[in-house]
């Protein structure tokens, strides 16, 4: 298949199997990035105020509470993933998956596809650090020059490295769903299928990528104008309201539609050599 007829699948899949989008829109959040913040304070006239210590009981109660969250957070992103290799697999045989058992697939995967990130999260950072580590090690041996030269060579072996990860990765998570393997016997075989294969990995990717633009193009055209009304309604609070309201099922149909799309772009590409 063309790159062009993989992202047309993809689109296809995630039009057509609304069940999937709960579990695309987990997914796409869990793709990207996050953020922080920061505050400050500011002087008055009063003198400052001794601050009165916390209840020990109820720090304990909130960093409990954070890290069950946190936890759960971690556990439905794996479920959802294994939600949605199992609904995309169907909906190319066309059937479809709907909610409760996406979820009931998915948690009988979670735990596999949690180790396989995990495993992967550990090679990948003990790359960094061994590229990282060589280049400052020739620096302090050899001077600067040899660390400029030593850095270049690790980021000329290193990213086409980390891209094999992950696409690595990527195969080894649809072998551990789709064929019930464990981790590292999915791997295992996710080697030798990337084995002679990295123009289809690297084709997968672009196709992602490609498929990804296309939905965030298509739902800025959506939203964008939705924002402008919203900011044209924001000294009439009814109306800004019902802005937001409109501007956030937008918001969830897109990013659920890039999950769906990056997720099946990769199932769809293994199945197809497997088929064959």
């Amino acid at each position: 298949m063309s790159i062009f007829d993989i992202v047309k699948e993809a689109l296809r899949i995630g039009r057509a199997h609304k069940s999937l989008w709960l579990f695309g829109f987990i997914v796409g959040l869990g793709s990207g990035g996050g953020g922080g913040s920061s505050g400050g304070g500011g002087a008055g006239a009063q003198p400052p105020v001794p601050a009165t210590p916390p209840d020990p009981g109820f720090v304990v109660i909130i960093v409990l509470a954070c890290i069950a969250i946190v936890v759960a957070l971690v556990v439905l992103k794996y479920v959802s993933t294994g939600a949605l290799i199992e609904g995309v697999k169907r909906a190319r045989g066309n059937a479809s998956l709907t909610v409760r058992e996406g979820f009931r697939e998915g948690w009988a995967h979670w735990g596999v596809l949690l180790r396989l990130a995990l495993l992967f999260f550990a090679a990948n950072a003990a790359s960094v650090l061994v590229l990282a580590g060589a280049a400052y090690l020739a620096g302090q041996v050899f001077g600067r020059p040899a660390l400029f030269v030593a850095g270049g060579l690790a980021v000329v072996v290193g990213v086409p490295w980390l891209v094999t990860l992950y696409m690595w990765q990527a195969f080894a998570e649809r072998i551990a769903v789709l064929e019930n393997r464990r981790a590292l016997d999915a791997i295992r075989k996710a080697r030798l299928f990337l084995h002679g294969r990295l123009l289809l990995g690297l084709k997968l990717l672009v196709a992602g990528f490609v498929g990804a633009l296309a939905v965030a193009a298509a739902g800025f055209l959506v939203i964008g104008p939705l924002l402008l009304l919203v900011r044209a309604l924001a000294p009439l609070w009814p109306a800004f309201a019902i802005g937001v309201l409109m501007v956030l099922p937008a918001v969830f149909v897109m990013v659920a539609f890039i999950g769906v799309t990056m997720s099946s772009v990769w199932t769809i590409g293994y199945l197809t050599q497997v088929e064959r």
